[in-house]
């Protein structure tokens, strides 16, 4: 049985001319960047976009990965950039969609209000401290490596944490109000 190869040697491999070491490479992670970007996008079109555009982009710049952080973080970082990216060309940053989130433990997926209330607060967030607490408390990433994501300093990620996580409480006890149902007219 030939042991698993690292996302480092996988790289290598593709990089020395092995495709099927890229393709074993998105496998592994397309579930992790599509969930990122679809939390990112608000709805599943424009997460499916961002997920292709960020693996276009990691193809196109395999050459470049120089080995400081893990590939796991570059290629995040890349889904980022694909994400800021399509929402600047498409200037528009509210999701249209629910987004599924997961709690740490405490599954949302079936409460429909609640998934709806989160997914609107997280947009109203600004992009810095979306992005942050999407990275954190979604994503599971450490405050270190979401500063070398995200190119900040250490405690402005905290600060973003901070007060994103604070301005989502504040939203979350107070949503706006829900429009009246098409049965309720």
């Amino acid at each position: 049985m030939v042991p698993e190869l690292s996302d480092r040697e996988l790289l290598r491999n593709f990089v020395a001319g092995d495709a099927a070491s890229f393709d074993a490479l998105m496998r592994r992670h397309e579930d992790r960047i599509f969930g990122l970007s679809m939390r990112m996008m608000g709805n599943r079109h424009d997460a499916l976009d961002a997920t292709q555009e960020a693996f276009i982009a990691a193809f196109k710049n395999a050459t470049k990965f120089k080995g400081d952080a893990q590939f796991s973080t570059w290629l995040y970082r890349i889904a980022i950039n694909a994400c800021t990216d399509l929402l600047r060309r498409k200037k528009r940053l509210v999701p249209t969609e629910e987004v599924e989130v997961e709690d740490r433990g405490y599954r949302i997926e079936n409460d429909v209000p609640l998934r709806i209330d989160l997914a609107k607060a997280l947009a109203q967030l600004s992009p810095d401290h979306r992005e942050a607490v999407l990275l954190h408390d979604v994503g599971g990433f450490p405050y270190e490596d979401i500063a070398g994501l995200t190119g900040v300093e250490l405690g402005t990620v905290k600060s973003r944490i901070s007060r994103g996580r604070k301005k989502l409480a504040q939203l979350l006890e107070h949503p706006a109000p829900r429009a009246p149902s098409k049965e309720a007219r």
